[in-house]
């Protein structure tokens, strides 16, 4: 790692020339070329767990520094066939739930839009299930580090295949929003090292209600997910090599977690005017496991000086059940940072979060057995650009 650093460091550097040289791909604009990536280190004092972005990532960063957890990139192709209808393919590369960066399609679908107050799409869709969540690998979209791992490192899907429509209705000068969503999916999340839950998701669906007035933005919104959840790791093997039970750890395990229903409810708040910036968040995602539900939220503000954006967040996650047992979470985070945007398409960032972690869950990698949570001090360094 520590010849890593200087490496890493010259990248983030460098990084100017290659935004500065993308181009248009064709000259009637009806071809087009984007991206967006992450250059970031992470760096954690915690010797008794690893620290990871989102519950998809089979290892995370433990003691001392890690390029594993942020590092990131991705591409965007459109090509608009008529004023009304056009298509998007987004790809990205990321450390993910195959514990490599294979590039895998985040976006891929058809846009209709009849008029300006209607849109439909079909094919591979972000998950939208809550403000900024379908766009929370766009770093430069936002002023963290990464967003609020708390709050959206416990998402448990990153796309749906199926469609959504959108309709947009002027309130004298303000602006109501629905969309409504339907699809199915497929993901894959590390419980604990040797366990994890494969999501073969038969249906998911919801919608949003969006009201814009001012610099203030609001939304509430509600989703429900079924799955088949197949388990796979050593604790699934010994639940069925238990002797004379002829146990299946799939039912057994299903009946623990619960993952099988999910019904999320979110309300978010965005307000951004002048240098001030706030993000206030909440979402309750309720599972069949024992009345159980999983309470996450956030509260950010951030003020602009100049080309400067310092930033404090406070973030929560809490999980409870009539049976609690080992992989519920409590832990909360108090983060500090600046954002320095560079250029008008890159920006570097560096953040600093005290975790308190009372039980961990399925929120840490390579946990020691006696390992039940503490106090964590991670600090990151990153550089996200867009071309």
């Amino acid at each position: 790692m520590r010849r890593l650093l200087p490496v890493c460091l010259g990248l983030m550097l460098s990084v100017t020339s290659v935004v500065a040289e993308a181009r248009p791909l064709t000259d009637d604009g009806r071809l087009t070329f984007s991206g967006f990536g992450t250059l970031g280190l992470v760096h954690s004092n915690q010797g008794d767990a690893g620290f990871i972005r989102d519950i998809s990532q089979p290892k995370g960063a433990d003691k001392g520094w890690s390029a594993r957890n942020d590092w990131l990139l991705g591409a965007q192709v459109g090509y608009r066939f008529t004023d009304e209808l056009d298509a998007v393919v987004q790809g990205i590369s990321r450390y993910g739930q195959d514990g490599n960066y294979r590039p895998e399609v985040s976006w891929a679908f058809l846009r209709y839009r009849p008029d300006p107050s209607v849109q439909l799409r079909v094919g591979r869709l972000g998950w939208d299930v809550y403000q900024l969540a379908d766009s929370r690998y766009v770093g430069y979209a936002y002023p963290w580090a990464r967003p609020p791992v708390d709050h959206f490192g416990i998402l448990q899907l990153t796309h749906i295949d199926g469609g959504d429509v959108t309709f947009k209705q002027p309130v004298g000068s303000d602006l109501l929003l629905l969309k409504l969503y339907a699809g199915r999916s497929s993901s894959k999340i590390y419980l604990i090292d040797d366990l994890s839950a494969d999501f073969d998701v038969d249906s998911v669906y919801g919608g949003h209600v969006d009201y814009e007035t001012g610099p203030w933005r609001f939304r509430t919104s509600y989703t429900e997910v079924h799955s088949d959840v197949g388990f796979s790791g050593s604790v699934a093997d010994q639940i069925e090599q238990i002797p004379f039970l002829a146990l299946d750890a799939d039912t057994v395990l299903g009946d623990i977690f619960g993952f099988d229903r999910i019904r999320l409810f979110s309300l978010g708040t965005l307000y951004d005017r002048g240098p001030l910036q706030v993000q206030v968040m909440w979402n309750r995602s309720q599972t069949s496991r024992h009345e159980g539900q999983i309470d996450s939220g956030f509260v950010s503000v951030g003020y602009r000086i100049d080309r400067v954006t310092p930033y404090v967040v406070a973030s929560r996650v809490e999980t409870s059940s009539t049976n609690p047992d080992n992989s519920d979470i409590d832990q909360r985070t108090w983060s500090l940072g600046a954002r320095y945007d560079v250029t008008t398409n890159m920006a570097l960032k560096a953040q600093f979060d005290r975790i308190d972690t009372r039980s961990p869950g399925f929120l840490w990698r390579q946990d020691d057995s006696d390992w039940n949570g503490g106090w964590s001090s991670v600090f990151s360094l990153g550089l996200d650009f867009i071309f």
